[in-house]
């Protein structure tokens, strides 16, 4: 036992200075390596009997290796380790070196030599398939144009009170909210708070629409001459348009039509904020050099001091305040109404279709239709409407009554559809004997007499059978028994027998039997031909029924039916600027807003030190972003030459199931939500081209480059067909019978809806808060006023009682 303790010391002596030893090597290399040449080989027994006897005495050690031709300094590195190749030192110790003789120059291969990218804008692009590329829709935060920006914040909404501002901006949103429609602003400070809150993302979906019909048509045709823009806002497409289009963009013709009788406030903001765009103030670059020179020789004798006096000098962008626009020059013509005889190669439609909801179907198809007869041949209509079920089911009825999917339920592809109502041909049909008619309706019967002689012709051409022969016969020989038994009881029929009373005189002429029109020639058309035709580029994938449309929005809602219905929307992020984030700095637009409060948004019910916190910093989670949803249309009038239009019912009269183009992009399905992740798979919810929602399965077995660009998909990109896709699921549409199901429903949820709201207002009646009365006289009056001008009864007494003062001049003022 003795024994046995006296040699564990001995060992723990000598790991020690082992360990000793070890520390100094790390430390001071040339010392240690002096004391281990001084050292007695006998102290290396120890170490030989646990390293094994393979060591010999005159062997170096595994810490003598040298590192980068050194003489020493690396540590002791294990036989265990060196097999795996790790090394037992710190990472920061570690040192590698490269030679320049061995480096080899490696080029990417979504690079070209010069390093610029083969295709895309950024290497995320550059990495994708070129179909799945063409496909893709603009991701890219959408910036305001800072000369924008400024111009609204320093003059445009620096003129009204900034508590009013916030107040009547949260009533608008609150209205949206609740009703969902946009109604037309009045006053000057409905304007401002138009601007201030819907402004910005009406022009982010303006943008990104054009942005993607620019892309469809190709960036060097798309060049239109003449545009019209129709909206409640200050031209917000035609600026959007301008930004696209860029500086030296001069068309013939730029029209805006600010919806609203009392558009006289909003034209002027339009004005204002058109003459920040370049291409809005050409007339300004056209002046001759000879000015410049005349500039340049003033300046020649101004001395140094009076130079750095005028560099001091605020500059115009500095100006805050009102401007007085009617001194701007535009190019853009403002209207207060539609025109009726000019025509536009684009047409852009900013939530404008639908005023009242009540009346959905009748104003959509109304409005619908003013607008497409101002649409040009190859022209096309961009329609944007909010991205909620109201905007959607908007924009699904104006897409039903332009290509009728109900009447061509047969029909695959996108062929365009006639537009009956546009067309200047309209197809002819039989009338009744007591309708009137005129000398198209009498070509037409006699074409049609014709066609029908024609098949009778054929049909005796055709060869018969052995009975169907000797059945004729005998039918021949009956009607000949009983053509001589009538002779033989009434005598025979002579010539003049046959003819009418109005035959054999002059005023009639009379057409023989034998007579042939002659053939129609290229430049005529048929008799049921006509000459406006539409098809629809995005998003829709195909012309058959919308299979998410209800029919009317009335049925979303149902707040206690089993489905939830789903609607085609899609998103967009826009960078806030200096005035939004002002804006919803206030505690009325950072709160979550309780409907059911008496004032429409909760703040009555919370603390004074929970108001404080809410007054929040326009940038909710240190963001400088916000998101909106939108739903839109892009439609195409089809030339309208007879080459064309005889194409059109070429293609119509040969249609079948397998005409369907895979290789052109508008017959690619549209992603409709976000794509489902799993592992190896990505689940896409498209609208296909069959006019069913379906999910495709996209697996990694389709091949690695088809895997990594389906799960770089996002909601509105276009899934190219040529790609494949692994299996297919078809969801069902809403049958008939659930509808008459959610019909009866929506009546019950009315009827207690009514219930209710009957037992509110009476409690309001009978029921008034004390608090209400602590404040000052004159702040609740203050209150009291300003609800009452809110109201529809109080405007229209007012037009009707001519006011000398109105007060709408007065409101943020």
């Amino acid at each position: 036992m003795l024994a046995r303790t006296s040699i564990l010391r001995s060992r723990r002596f000598v790991l020690s200075r082992y360990a000793n030893l070890t520390y100094g090597l790390r430390t001071n290399a040339t010392s240690s390596l002096k004391k281990l040449q001084n050292l007695d080989p006998s102290t290396y027994d120890f170490i030989k009997h646990e390293l094994g006897n393979d060591v010999k005495a005159t062997e170096a050690l595994p810490f003598d290796k040298i590192r980068h031709s050194e003489t020493f300094g690396q540590l002791v590195v294990s036989e265990r380790l060196k097999e795996y190749k790790q090394l037992n030192e710190d990472q920061s110790d570690k040192h590698v070196r490269i030679q320049e003789d061995d480096f080899e120059d490696e080029i990417s291969p979504y690079r070209n030599p010069d390093g610029s990218l083969k295709q895309g804008d950024n290497s995320e692009e550059a990495r994708l398939h070129p179909l799945t590329l063409e496909g893709r829709v603009d991701r890219n935060v959408t910036v305001l144009p800072t000369e924008i920006a400024k111009v609204i914040n320093k003059n445009i909404l620096s003129t009204s009170r900034p508590d009013k501002l916030r107040e009547r901006a949260a009533n608008i949103f609150k209205s949206l909210s609740s009703d969902q429609i946009l109604l037309a602003p009045e006053s000057a400070l409905d304007c401002d708070a138009h601007i201030a809150s819907l402004f910005l993302q009406n022009y982010s979906h303006a943008h990104h629409v054009l942005l993607e019909l620019q892309k469809r048509v190709g960036k060097d045709k798309f060049n239109p001459q003449s545009v019209l823009d129709i909206g409640h806002g200050p031209a917000t497409g035609m600026v959007a348009l301008n930004e696209i289009m860029g500086n030296e963009w001069v068309p013939e013709e730029k029209d805006v039509y600010v919806v609203g009788r009392s558009n006289y406030e909003m034209k002027k903001r339009a004005k204002i904020i058109l003459s920040r765009q370049l291409n809005e103030n050409l007339v300004e670059y056209e002046v001759p050099d000879e000015n410049e020179d005349i500039e340049g020789n003033k300046n020649e004798g101004v001395s140094p001091e009076e130079d750095v006096l005028e560099k001091e000098k605020p500059e115009v962008d500095d100006y805050v305040g009102p401007v007085d626009a009617s001194k701007i020059q535009i190019k853009t013509k403002l209207r207060d109404s539609l025109p009726v005889s000019k025509r536009y190669d684009l047409i852009m439609v900013n939530q404008a279709l639908l005023t009242r909801e009540y009346s959905f179907s009748r104003d959509i198809d109304t409005n619908i239709h003013m607008i497409l007869k101002l649409l040009k041949p190859n022209g096309h209509l961009v329609l944007v409407e909010r991205g909620n079920a109201l905007g959607f089911e908007t924009i699904a009825r104006a897409r039903q009554v332009m290509i009728r999917p109900e009447s061509y339920q047969n029909e695959r592809g996108k062929i365009p559809r006639p537009y009956i109502k546009g067309s200047s041909l309209k197809p002819q049909k039989l009338k009744k004997e007591d309708q009137l008619i005129d000398d198209n309706d009498i070509k037409y019967e006699e074409e049609l007499f014709k066609q029908l002689e024609d098949e009778d012709f054929e049909d005796e051409d055709l060869e018969f059978t052995e009975d169907e022969k000797i059945a004729a016969q005998f039918k021949e020989e009956s009607l000949l028994d009983f053509e001589k038994e009538i002779n033989s009881k009434y005598g025979e029929v002579k010539e003049e027998d046959l003819k009418f009373e109005y035959e054999g005189g002059d005023e009639y002429e009379v057409v023989p039997l034998d007579f042939e029109e002659p053939p129609l020639s290229q430049s005529t058309l048929n008799a049921d031909s006509v000459d406006y035709h539409i098809s629809i580029i995005a998003p829709c994938s195909h012309h058959g029924k919308c299979p998410l449309q209800l029919g009317d929005p009335k049925y979303y809602k149902i707040s206690s039916h089993k489905h939830r219905f789903n609607f085609c929307s899609f998103n967009k992020t826009v960078e806030r600027p200096k005035y939004t984030m002002e804006l919803k700095k206030g505690r009325r637009l950072a709160t979550k807003w309780d409907k059911t409060a008496e004032d429409g948004f909760g703040l009555d019910n919370l603390l004074r030190n929970s108001l404080k916190k809410l007054g929040g910093t326009g940038r909710p989670g240190s963001n400088n972003t916000e998101t909106g949803s939108f739903s839109y249309l892009i439609a195409q009038r089809s030339p309208n030459d007879v080459e064309s239009i005889k194409n059109i019912e070429y293609e119509r009269s040969h249609n079948s199931s397998t005409d369907i183009d895979e290789q052109d992009p508008k017959n690619w399905p549209r992603i409709i939500s976000h794509p489902g992740k799993v592992k190896k798979n990505v689940k896409l919810t498209v609208s296909a081209p069959s006019g069913k929602i379906e999910i495709w399965q996209i697996p990694k077995s389709l091949g690695k480059q088809v895997y990594h660009d389906a799960r770089k998909l996002a909601r509105g990109d276009l899934w190219p067909s040529p790609l494949g896709k692994k299996g297919v699921i078809v969801k069902n549409s809403l049958s008939d019978e659930k509808k008459e199901k959610l019909e009866a429903i929506l009546k019950t949820q009315k009827k207690s809806f009514l219930k209710e709201q009957r037992k509110k207002d009476w409690k309001k009646v009978t029921t008034a808060d004390s608090t209400y009365f602590d404040d000052d006289i004159v702040t609740m009056a203050d209150s009291i006023a300003s609800s009452l001008e809110m109201t529809k009864k109080y405007k229209q007494q007012g037009k009707k009682a001519k006011f000398d003062v109105d007060l709408k001049k007065y409101e943020g003022k």
